[in-house]
């Protein structure tokens, strides 16, 4: 009860120095505190904290907008109780001059009392060098060092120190550490992270820290469960407890969980029953791939029921859209006065709606094409396309643009589908050469064989080709492919059509 008067006393002075024009108060330890028990994050006032936050752009991020700017949007209109503040030094004087004030923005957004999850992005898929004699050049031309332990631990001393007084600033020690899910992946996790943490410790900060999974922060999916090393922090999680406390655990959620609801419950059961501490750091949505989309949708009936929080990437990506204006910025919501905006997105309205605890599982299904672009009127938009597929106007069989596949090479198109189980549909495509068109799918998490139903073409003018097949009760890893046989010959492909067959849900 005295954590609550505190508190609130706190936030009446902060309104009443907003309104005569002071200083708001930043949070202290004296007025509010988080700490980790067992599985849950507790608040100020003793409650439970479910983190309902997105990714925005820090010192020397990369993308350039003033997240200050957007700060009464984020918190007032949006409704996020909290921000992971993306912070990078590899970019070098291309972002020196973005977001750069650190102390102003965790200023600005704790004394509203909102989280600041401050992460360190330049390690993503690497690990620091154990050695001091500095780091060394890799092949991204956007990361081109690669800064030692020393630097690291350095850097988060530093913040520590900076902020341990101010209990609404988490420290999330790396972005995405290492590419693999291997157990020297795992043993690398657990050496830095040890150290580091050792080293924000030593400087009394008792602020809590987040670490991400391994793998590029997806744990490779958990396919390979707990008795796999496809996490980090499931293997190597109570150990890090054993000697460390306050300590959140981040899994990021991308196509590696695309089918993914069974391996959400697994992952999050088996870190309950090993009482580690879960959150979701990053999770989105690619406008053209329909993966990431199930991915989300996955991540969203596992996680409500299991009250594991979240936090959507991000705020400034028009790649992975929450509304329809800028390119998908959630900046450039149609309405500012709080009521719902009309351009969100099917991912927009989610988080729209589960930042006010409006939303419940299963959530609604998004609705997107079955084959995205597949008159290819569009360039190659929705396709992967595989060494120098090409699309032009007028070299389809009705005059129309139609994708070519050029000799010398043997390209393939991908695509990926969402199919619905115990459903008919149909297949057609014009096309001219020799390929095997068509659409190929496992029936179980493990499968190995690859369920193909296929079109073959092996004409030198152009043909239709067309096919009915019906869905199983499961359906995994489905793709629509073109794949070229003859690497020294040209294939086209024109108006490929998938749709459900009539009488059929």
């Amino acid at each position: 009860m005295k954590i609550r008067v505190l508190l609130l006393s706190s936030l009446l002075l902060s309104v009443v120095g907003f309104v005569q024009g002071q200083e708001r108060n930043v949070p202290t330890w004296a007025d509010a505190t988080f700490r980790v028990e067992g599985t849950t994050i507790i608040g100020p006032g003793s409650d439970e904290f479910l983190i309902k936050g997105v990714n925005v752009n820090g010192p020397g991020w990369c993308w350039s907008r003033d997240t200050l700017k957007d700060l009464e949007l984020l918190i007032d209109v949006w409704k996020f109780n909290s921000i992971r503040l993306c912070a990078c030094t590899v970019w070098g004087d291309r972002a020196a001059e973005n977001n750069k004030d650190l102390d102003a923005i965790i200023k600005g957004f704790t004394e509203r009392r909102i989280v600041v999850m401050l992460e360190l992005h330049d390690y993503t898929g690497n690990w620091p060098p154990l050695e001091n004699d500095g780091g060394y050049i890799t092949t991204d031309s956007d990361h081109e060092i690669i800064r030692p332990l020393r630097d690291l631990k350095a850097w988060w001393g530093d913040k520590a120190e900076r902020f341990k007084d101010n209990p609404y600033v988490w420290f999330n020690i790396m972005n995405e550490p290492g590419a693999d899910d291997s157990k020297e992946s795992a043993d690398m996790w657990f050496k830095v992270h040890d150290i580091v943490i050792e080293a924000i410790r030593a400087t009394g900060a008792k602020n809590i820290i987040v670490l991400d999974d391994h793998g590029w922060g997806q744990a490779s999916g958990y396919i390979g469960g707990k008795e796999s090393y496809a996490s980090a922090v499931i293997r190597m999680g109570p150990a890090i407890n054993k000697k460390h406390d306050n300590i959140v655990y981040s899994l990021h959620v991308y196509d590696g969980w695309t089918d993914g609801k069974k391996r959400f419950d697994r992952y999050f059961q088996d870190a309950k029953d090993l009482g580690l501490c879960v959150i979701l750091g990053e999770f989105g949505v690619s406008g053209d791939n329909v993966w990431q989309y199930n991915a989300v949708k996955s991540m969203y009936d596992s996680a409500i029921p299991h009250n594991i929080g979240r936090m959507y990437w991000a705020w400034d990506d028009g790649g992975l859209p929450m509304t329809t204006g800028e390119n998908g910025r959630g900046h450039a919501i149609d309405k500012k006065d709080g009521t719902k905006p009309g351009n969100l997105t099917w991912v927009g309205e989610l988080v729209w709606l589960d930042n006010r605890g409006e939303l419940t599982a299963p959530v609604p299904m998004y609705d997107l094409p079955l084959l995205l672009n597949g008159d290819f009127e569009n360039g190659t938009r929705g396709w992967y396309v595989t060494h120098g597929g090409t699309v032009a106007p007028g070299t389809s069989h009705n005059g129309s643009a139609a994708l070519t596949i050029g000799a010398g090479t043997s390209s393939s198109a991908l695509q990926t589908l969402e199919l619905e189980p115990n459903t008919t549909y149909s297949l057609k495509a014009w096309g001219k050469g020799n390929a095997d068109v068509g659409i190929q799918y496992k029936v179980g998490e493990k499968d190995t064989k690859e369920h193909q139903k296929v079109l073959v073409f092996r004409t030198e003018e152009w043909v239709e080709k067309s096919l009915a097949f019906t869905t199983p009760n499961e359906t995994y890893n489905r793709l629509f492919y073109i794949e070229k046989n003859d690497a020294d010959a040209t294939f086209q492909i024109d108006d490929i059509e998938l749709k459900k067959v009539d009488g059929y849900k």
